[in-house]
């Protein structure tokens, strides 16, 4: 099932086009990766697919609707997007942090507690911060904050998750396990996430978005990532050592 089309996308900053004629397809069981220089648009990419800013020029349809024509609420409940930064403004415990994603699912309806309060258990737990529940968000580190973002996106228990570097601010054992639980949620979701490791990419992605300058690259990961198309999106050359890709 196609949970996401783009067609003849465009996307700008300023007077900048940063894309321009995306097609593109993502199908529920897809984890894809977007790869890209700095600038190159990614972030602006999400937050267009996220329908939080309108594209240049073509659509974006989410599970056959065009995004625009989407009620807000439903919105909510088709697609879900987790910021690279997160700044809270205020003081709450984790807990709450992460049922605040349980919203969309309660608007007009009864709060269930048992329920709600087993999804939040849930996503903690699946992002190691269960023991972290009843802490105040203000005094977690960058990297746990990230990852509670995470937990609050999977409470959401949306079919389409946006993530905007998602490993940003992890050390390398929680990348790895922040990275194989995308791979696992694809197996029943569509997701997208916006990344820099490529070797990371290399691993778990099975589809790969490569944004050059003026150009755009789609498609399996196997396919997609070659020393020839990763020199033409950043600049130097590379050479590939098993399933790793090293700058030469």
């Amino acid at each position: 099932m196609n949970m996401l089309v783009a067609r003849g996308l465009a996307v700008r900053a300023g007077n900048r086009r940063l894309i321009a004629g995306l097609d593109w397809t993502v199908g529920k069981g897809e984890f894809w990766c977007v790869l890209g220089r700095n600038g190159a648009g990614k972030s602006s990419l999400l937050n267009v697919l996220a329908g939080l800013v309108a594209a240049a020029e073509g659509i974006v349809e989410i599970a056959g609707t065009p995004i625009h024509a989407i009620d807000p609420l439903l919105l909510a409940r088709r697609r879900g997007l987790m910021m690279q930064q997160v700044v809270d403004s205020f003081s709450c415990p984790v807990f709450d942090a992460v049922a605040i994603g349980r919203t969309p699912l309660r608007v007009g309806r009864a709060w269930d507690v048992t329920e709600d309060v087993a999804k939040v258990n849930q996503a903690l737990a699946r992002v190691g911060m269960l023991e972290r529940a009843f802490e105040d968000v203000k005094r977690l580190s960058g990297g746990e904050r990230q990852r509670v973002a995470l937990a609050a996106l999977l409470a959401q228990e949306v079919p389409l998750m946006l993530l905007d570097e998602p490993t940003s601010h992890q050390d390398v054992a929680h990348q790895l396990s922040v990275m194989r639980l995308l791979q696992e949620l694809a197996a029943d979701h569509a997701v997208i996430a916006t990344c820099h490791d490529i070797n990371l990419v290399a691993r778990f992605a099975t589809h790969v978005l490569l944004i050059g300058d003026g150009f755009h690259v789609a498609g399996k990961a196997n396919e997609v990532l070659t020393e020839d198309a990763l020199q033409s999106v950043f600049g130097c050359q590379f050479a590939r050592q098993g399933e790793s890709f090293l700058p030469a």
